[in-house]
């Protein structure tokens, strides 16, 4: 191997590891690593034949690089089960899809499908609570639930009874579990910011997207072959 491409190798395995243990590499942190990726094609060509020879997504978005696991990457995604192991409280998979319409319907609440460069800068917690609720209300007033847990292979029927059954409660941010609606919403939100998508901010009960987030849902929206019918569906609940 001549020094010419081992310098690539070098340089492109060297960028790849900092981001596989979670460092941020762009123009502030990691700069020197940010513009040898930015500025020589050959080692951009090579982190990107890593990173998809082992299944994951690079994304370059506000001058900083972002790896993700791709959807069928079993060594560094999470499955089900996994998940149910990582976020505390929960143990059933209905939980767990309730969890994931929870995190639909905060993308819908950040973004617009026609300006998918412009989020909004925040959500408000007690607003997030409130359209989960009213996207419930608006599934239940569907005649025939069942028919379209089927076409979307997304059970809502189930996760409408978990949330139904979870009683409201005041908004108390102290509060841990999920034994009530305001807690439950919390517990998927405190995920979201282990795994550095959002920013819970307590203190004034709002929720800031990361640039990690931003990155990971404008390249969804860009890949045209990209079609998600569950999230077009639960964006459509908002008007029902």
């Amino acid at each position: 191997m001549n020094a010419g491409i081992r310098d690539i190798l070098d340089s492109a395995f060297e960028i790849y590891n900092a981001l596989l243990e979670g460092q941020e590499v762009g123009k502030v942190k990691n700069r020197d690593l940010y513009e040898r990726f930015r500025y020589n094609p050959d080692v951009e060509e090579m982190v990107l034949y890593i990173a998809d020879r082992m299944g994951m997504e690079l994304y370059h978005y506000n001058e900083k690089l972002f790896l993700c696991p791709g959807a069928a990457n079993r060594l560094f995604g999470y499955s089900n089960d996994e998940l149910k192991r990582r976020i505390p409280y929960i143990s059933r998979n209905d939980e767990l899809y309730l969890g994931y319409f929870i995190i639909m319907t905060l993308i819908t609440m950040f973004y617009k499908e026609s300006a998918i460069d412009t989020p909004i800068n925040y959500v408000r917690f007690s607003a997030l609570v409130e359209e989960v609720s009213n996207r419930f209300e608006a599934l239940i007033s569907i005649e025939d639930l069942e028919a379209v847990s089927n076409e979307y292979q997304f059970n809502f029927s189930d996760i409408c009874k978990v949330w139904m059954l979870l009683p409201d409660a005041r908004e108390d941010m102290q509060q841990r579990g999920k034994n009530d609606k305001v807690s439950f919403v919390r517990n998927i939100c405190n995920f979201l910011q282990e795994e550095n998508l959002i920013v819970l901010d307590n203190d004034r009960n709002l929720i800031f997207p990361t640039d990690r987030f931003k990155a990971i849902i404008y390249y969804y929206y860009e890949d045209r072959d990209n079609k998600n019918d569950i999230l077009r569906f639960v964006n459509e609940l908002e008007g029902m």
